[in-house]
């Protein structure tokens, strides 16, 4: 009976550092659930011809993704999300920074063989997307 507790205690709290480590690096529908966030995902879209995939996820959150990244641009830490359409990963996927706070967004969408811009990003926030693209 020890043993069991001792190994439920050790499963329990050595779970714990796991669940903080994944409030450090918030899913794409997590931060567009912050008002920044969403607001800067529709300045981005703006004016821009997108899948309904990518248009519709700020109000579905159907697609799957993963835990963003923060990477340096100008020696500040900015947030890089992943969407990707669902059944259809390969081919239709959407890579979006943020900057500090979530004021700004851009994003890279990339169907099939094409990489599109969203949001007129300069080389350096370009070369942040890509670096770490998945």
């Amino acid at each position: 009976m020890l043993v069991r507790c001792l190994v439920l205690a050790l499963v329990l709290f050595g779970s714990a550092p796991a669940a903080n480590a994944l409030d450090d690096d918030p899913y794409l529908f997590d931060l567009l659930k912050q008002p920044s966030y969403l607001s800067a995902w529709k300045a981005m879209l703006a004016g821009e011809h997108v899948p309904a995939w990518v248009s519709n996820y700020a109000k579905t959150f159907d697609g799957p993704s993963s835990p963003s990244k923060t990477v340096q641009v100008g020696g500040q830490a900015y947030l890089l999300g992943y969407v990707c359409k669902a059944h259809d990963c390969g081919d239709n996927q959407l890579h979006v920074l943020f900057s500090p706070n979530g004021s700004r967004a851009w994003g890279l969408l990339v169907t099939g063989q094409q990489r599109r811009w969203l949001a007129k990003p300069d080389a350096a926030i370009q070369a942040a997307i890509q670096s770490n693209l998945e």
